[in-house]
């Protein structure tokens, strides 16, 4: 009776992680998080030198960043790096989920997979046009803020997709987000917390606790 007992749990289990796996894609490197938060205080250390060099570094942040035809010139270098770190998670990310997969022996491009790209993409893509729209006349504080609020909430959204651990991840990223808002004199420190620090700690955690 304990060994039928024993058994029907162990289908059961094997069951649910069918489930599982046919619903949620469960392929993400941890590393993937610890290269994203690296890359990111990298480009927010890159971010604070143009910023210095370009503003008085006591009011940055009330005033927009690409302020006049001398402003987009200026602060072209700062979009451009950021852009460039932006892609480069991704496709760190991707492989390295990728290998994940395959060393696992399962398929990394699903349309579970693509229905978490197009979740994540959304609201990061409706982020950028936002950025890109009001750089000239929203303050520089509210720009930090919003990279911040616009990707978590695009974690939250592709978290139904994944691992639960992202959805709190990118709770957290609002969170700071928000924290930009009220403090904007503390935006530069609050998003390298808030995207770096999370992103190494989310990674350290997902690589012990799912080997990868």
């Amino acid at each position: 009776m304990t060994n039928q007992t024993d058994q029907h749990l162990e289908d059961i289990q094997a069951i649910r992680r069918l489930m599982e796996s046919s619903s949620r894609f469960l392929s993400l490197s941890g590393l993937s998080g610890i290269i994203t938060g690296v890359l990111g205080i990298a480009g927010a250390l890159g971010a604070q030198l143009i910023i210095t060099r370009i503003c008085a570094p006591v009011d940055w942040y009330a005033r927009p960043f690409a302020e006049g035809p001398d402003g987009i010139r200026e602060f072209l270098p700062l979009f451009v790096m950021m852009a460039v770190i932006l892609i480069l998670a991704f496709s760190v990310a991707a492989f390295l989920s990728t290998r994940k997969a395959r060393k696992n022996g399962i398929k990394a491009w699903t349309p579970v997979t693509r229905r978490m790209l197009v979740s994540l993409l959304i609201p990061l893509g409706t982020g950028g046009l936002f950025i890109l729209l009001t750089a000239a006349t929203v303050p520089a504080g509210v720009i930090v803020a919003s990279t911040l609020i616009f990707y978590g909430l695009a974690l939250i959204s592709a978290g139904k997709f994944t691992f639960g651990e992202i959805h709190w991840l990118g709770v957290l990223e609002v969170t700071a987000g928000l924290f930009c808002l009220a403090l904007p004199q503390y935006s530069v420190l609050i998003w390298v917390l808030g995207f770096g620090l999370l992103h190494i700690v989310y990674g350290l955690f997902m690589h012990l606790r799912y080997r990868g």
